[in-house]
């Protein structure tokens, strides 16, 4: 009832602008001067606007959320079948000038400030902003380094779009440990009775799986999760008599990995994270931190041993990363950390565990979670994004440069309503109608929403991507997560996590992270361009380095270790330390408030 209200009273306040049109505007009066005054009608200049976003390719024209906008805004909107990431296709439209008027394009040829620079697109105001978008402005206040990010050169209240505004990615890790519980059972481990929370299924017609697949806080040591890798690869965890099972299917590091493998040793996959390096005191990337050493290490010595196995390396990594670990041969993964939920998604079905039940064994348990600790008894995870903000043209939504103020306003007063008018305009240009496209599981706005299965959808409604015409805008989510949890048994493994004070618990926080946001745009521009001339000297050292570790061709880590070091210094690095990394205007991370908004 409480969507239909607000359709309602936004129909009546944009009636009474538009009481009467063109040559039929109604007179008013005081009743004694006989002057009139007419109101006007914000939205009588009609306007095509067209539009493009990052998953447009499958868009039908005339769809449910285009109609209702089109009426309510006096405007044809023009959506471009295209998909935004397709880099070589936005390269063709920017070199042909076929510039959307607003548009979201993770694969332009140039960053948002290239595409100012080049004038592919126009800025827009802090004023223009507070007056046609005002929730965007409330939402950034919440965590205000965010009027640092995407600024026009020069410019304090000028900015190259809107920046992407995700609380809830600051407080979510992307990945997770999976083990696969009826293995660990069989090889003598186990957990606390009654600590094993059952996930809760939020697609209909896959409940069968809510016993399948459990939370909880492992507390293994180091030692006792290389004893449970030996164990999984030599004891016939699954009973089949066949030596063909493993402990770790190794991934090369990326954000799938980082809680299971790097996190164990105090570092995460990415480089924009830095840290001082307890032996030489400087503030130095993870491929110069002496930890990664010791990872390296203890990576070489397992897949040595052939507790850990490394994918083949002849196709792209997921595709065989999905292969491999649906056969259910390996006992630990690094998994998304809400994939599972995903059992309709051919994105994330393919994944374990999810592949694993849907495809080689439904009766399969595991469980999710903080599981080991590494040889300091260390274990860290990164946030899905160091904060709400980011840079470049995934976090960017901008305007043509053709786009006139008024245009703008319009498209503007659209991203209001589909974005911050209220609570119902947000879910339903998110993720669709309710009732058709999602239902609640209980209480609505606290529990569930349950997806409707793509091909029970009416054809006219058949789409799985329905964020178009809204702003990238999440906001914080933990709240409504433990609510459902506890209220509703709709437990999660980030609910789990946020409901028993582990979120932050294992969140990393680096000494410094590399952005413009720290360092400034002359400093950042001028360390752009130094680490690009670098890298071309660093990386053959990097890589080969790694390499021969993961080819089990160190034999004295140590000692290579710090020759490796050396070269490092001498090709680059310590000019990037004393220039960049050391450098006191370089302001160290602060997270703010990200651990608290609620």
């Amino acid at each position: 009832m409480k969507k239909y209200l607000s359709l309602l009273l936004v129909l009546a306040i944009l009636l009474s602008f538009a009481a009467c049109t063109k040559g039929e505007k109604e007179p008013k009066g005081d009743g004694t001067t006989g002057t009139t005054t007419v109101e006007e009608n914000p939205f009588e200049e009609f306007f095509e606007i067209t539009w493009l976003t990052q998953l447009n390719a499958d868009y039908r024209e005339g769809r449910w959320d285009e109609k209702e906008l089109e009426e309510l805004f006096n405007v044809d909107l023009v959506v471009w079948p295209e998909d935004g990431r397709n880099t070589e296709r936005m390269a063709a439209l920017v070199a042909a000038g076929d510039i959307p008027d607003f548009f979201f394009m993770p694969g332009a040829p140039r960053d948002p400030l290239g595409l100012y620079e080049e004038g592919v697109i126009r800025s827009i105001t802090l004023q223009q902003m507070k007056d046609w978008v005002p929730g965007f402005v409330e939402a950034m206040e919440k965590i205000p380094v965010g009027f640092k990010y995407n600024l026009v050169p020069g410019k304090t209240d000028e900015y190259l779009g809107f920046t992407h505004i995700n609380i809830s990615g600051c407080q979510y890790f992307y990945d997770a440990t999976c083990i696969n519980l009826d293995w660990l059972e069989a090889v003598g481990y186990s957990f606390p009775e009654g600590s094993l929370v059952p996930v809760k299924m939020t697609v209909e017609g896959y409940e069968k799986y809510n016993d399948n697949i459990f939370f909880t806080e492992g507390n293994f040591t180091f030692e006792e999760l290389n004893d449970i890798m030996r164990k999984f690869t030599e004891d016939d965890p699954d009973g089949n008599g066949v030596d063909d099972t493993y402990g770790f299917l190794y991934l090369t590091e990326t954000a799938w990995t980082n809680m299971t493998q790097e996190g164990l040793f105090g570092f995460v996959h990415d480089l924009n994270y830095l840290y001082k390096d307890p032996v030489t005191g400087n503030i130095v990337p993870k491929y110069a931190y002496t930890p990664y050493r010791d990872y390296l290490a203890w990576v070489s010595e397992m897949l040595t041993k052939g507790y850990m196995q490394k994918l083949p390396g002849k196709e792209a990594w997921t595709a065989e990363y999905q292969a491999l670990s649906s056969t259910n041969k390996y006992g630990i993964y690094g998994v998304n950390g809400g994939g599972y939920l995903s059992l309709n998604s051919d994105t994330y079905r393919v994944y374990p565990p999810q592949n694993i039940l849907l495809a080689t064994d439904e009766d399969a348990r595991f469980v999710i979670g903080p599981m080991f600790r590494g040889p300091e008894g260390i274990l860290v995870d990164m946030t899905y994004n160091i904060d709400p903000y980011g840079v470049g043209t995934y976090r960017v939504q901008m305007f043509g440069a053709q786009v006139d103020d008024a245009k703008m306003e319009r498209i503007c007063r659209i991203l209001q309503y589909t974005t911050f008018s209220n609570e119902d305009n947000w879910i339903k240009f998110k993720y669709g109608i309710e009732g058709i496209h999602w239902k609640w599981a209980g209480e609505p706005y606290v529990s569930a929403r349950l997806a409707t299965p793509l091909n029970d959808l009416p054809e006219e409604y058949r789409q799985q991507t329905y964020n178009v015409f809204d702003l990238w805008y999440y906001p914080p989510t933990i709240k409504q997560q433990i609510e459902n949890a506890t209220k509703y048994g709709y437990w999660s493994y980030m609910a789990y996590m946020h409901a028993n004070g582990l979120f932050e618990k294992y969140a990393l926080n680096p000494v410094k992270y590399t952005s413009e946001t720290y360092m400034g745009t002359e400093l950042w521009r001028q360390f752009s361009e130094d680490r690009a001339e670098t890298n071309t000297q660093l990386n053959p050292i990097i890589n080969d380095f790694k390499n021969r570790a993961l080819n089990g061709q160190i034999s004295n880590f140590n000692q290579e270790w710090q020759q490796y070091i050396d070269q490092l210094y001498a090709n680059g690095l310590q000019t990037m330390i004393d220039k960049y990394y050391n450098n006191p205007e370089f302001e160290f991370y602060d997270p703010g408030e990200k651990f608290t908004l609620r």
